[in-house]
């Protein structure tokens, strides 16, 4: 029999003896012992295999998979679209902040900004829900970000909040909401009300005292006891919540001191690691993200000492073992306070330089107009537009990355910033599941 696998295959050395086959269209991994690296030679030249090698352990596991044989399974592939229907959105209430972010995506400050009108936010609540009474999951979701700091404007999140309930009860709809914040204004009365009202909370914050000092108060004062407090306030009334925490090059040898900071400090059990991007405020300063192999070791071991603890350790990139895409995310229905519409929210702010770029959408009118040749535009670029991505064994997994990260001065990289590290943390994740 000629070995002919009906799926894209990838397999690694796991260096503890074994090789890690990875299937990433079917979502199945498969560990096997180093000796059988031939054999996988073998199956991915189709060559024809031996009776003992049919006969092999290996070769039964696949067979009782049915990854073998002539009928492949149909590749991952964004089709262009006729409507844009989103069944989520991004509510970017104001422009203003009340930290100045060493590293800020939308170059936030302190300025007055007039916040989102309730007519723009009931259009995006009502569009989307009527998005999602026709989706399958009859499921809508939300959350409230920045631009600035959603929780400035707190009255306007109640008034929200509560339209969504009240739309998605008339209409029958599941609803998911989600806060993400600096934490800065959090008190215990709306913590009371965020436990019966919000389903998560990312708390941004970078978790050390000499950390957070790259999220000050606009005056230059550390913010650190502020959103430690916060943390404490959140937990003591059962808000799930994470830290998300930005790694720079300067930190990227102290997440174990985070991991290590929130279990003597908190009851937060997770916390998500983010390299940083440099866009916005990042690239204007003398930071820059970490060196791609240092930030995995240190990962790595802040997620085995997370375990010990009880913390839930992650990024985006260890999400990437359940994709099965061609892109990294949708085109998003990111609402500013104006009513422009912003493919990522990353570049909602008109003084980003991939503003236009991201620009599909307007509120005119009491109803929201959508530019669908840029949408699509935007869809098409994934996984099959960089010629890195097309013999990558993460392509399906990682989906050529965040596209808001290949971006430069309107300019789209052709190669994406984070591979080495996407690649690796997708091999530790394989392993860490097949040996969990």
């Amino acid at each position: 029999m000629t070995g002919i696998v009906n799926t894209e295959m990838h397999f690694f050395n796991g260096n503890d003896g074994y090789v890690y086959i990875h299937f990433p269209i079917r979502g199945y991994a498969i560990k096997t012992s180093v000796e059988n690296e031939k054999l996988l030679i073998k199956l991915q030249k189709n060559e024809v295999l031996s009776p003992v090698e049919l006969n092999s352990h290996l070769i039964k596991e696949m067979e009782g998979k049915d990854l073998f044989g002539f009928s492949t399974n149909p590749l991952p592939d964004i089709k262009e679209i006729d409507q844009f229907k989103p069944i989520e959105a991004t509510l970017l209430l104001t422009e203003s902040c009340n930290l100045a972010c060493s590293y800020c995506y939308a170059k936030a400050s302190n300025e007055k900004f007039t916040p989102m009108s309730k007519e723009i936010a009931k259009a995006a609540v009502d569009l989307v829900i009527n998005n999602a009474k026709n989706h399958k999951h009859k499921t809508a979701e939300f959350r409230y970000l920045g631009g600035g700091e959603p929780t400035i404007e707190w009255d306007l999140i109640v008034w929200i909040t509560n339209y969504i309930h009240y739309r998605a009860d008339e209409e029958g709809v599941k609803y998911w909401i989600r806060l993400i914040t600096n934490g800065v204004l959090i008190t215990e009365d709306k913590a009371k009300w965020i436990s019966k009202n919000i389903h998560y909370v990312t708390l941004s914050c970078d978790i050390l005292p000499e950390l957070q000092a790259n999220r000050s108060f606009p005056n230059g004062k550390n913010s650190h006891k502020a959103v430690m407090r916060t943390a404490n306030i959140l937990t003591k009334y059962g808000v799930p919540c994470h830290f998300r925490t930005t790694i720079s090059f300067a930190s990227s040898d102290l997440l174990k001191e985070m991991v290590e900071y929130t279990y003597r400090n908190t009851d937060v059990k997770a916390i998500r690691f983010e390299p940083m991007a440099e866009i916005g405020r990042a690239s204007e300063t003398e930071m820059s993200k970490p060196e791609q192999q240092a930030f995995v070791d240190a990962f790595i071991d802040a997620y085995e000492l997370g375990k010990q603890y009880g913390i839930y350790v992650t990024c985006k990139m260890m999400t990437n073992i359940v994709r099965r895409s061609s892109r990294f995310c949708n085109v998003e229905f990111a609402i500013t306070s104006e009513g422009n519409v912003a493919g990522c929210h990353r570049y909602s702010r008109k003084n980003n330089s991939g503003y236009d770029y991201y620009h599909v959408g307007k509120f005119i009118d009491n109803r929201f107009i959508f530019d669908l040749t840029k949408i699509n535009n935007l869809r098409k670029i994934d996984a099959s537009y960089f010629s890195d991505c097309k013999k990558c064994f993460a392509r399906w997994s990682c989906a050529s990355g965040c596209l808001s990260a290949r971006l430069n001065e309107g300019e789209i990289s052709p190669r994406g910033p984070l591979c080495h590290l996407t690649r690796e943390l997708l091999k530790f994740s394989i392993k860490d599941a097949l040996n969990r």
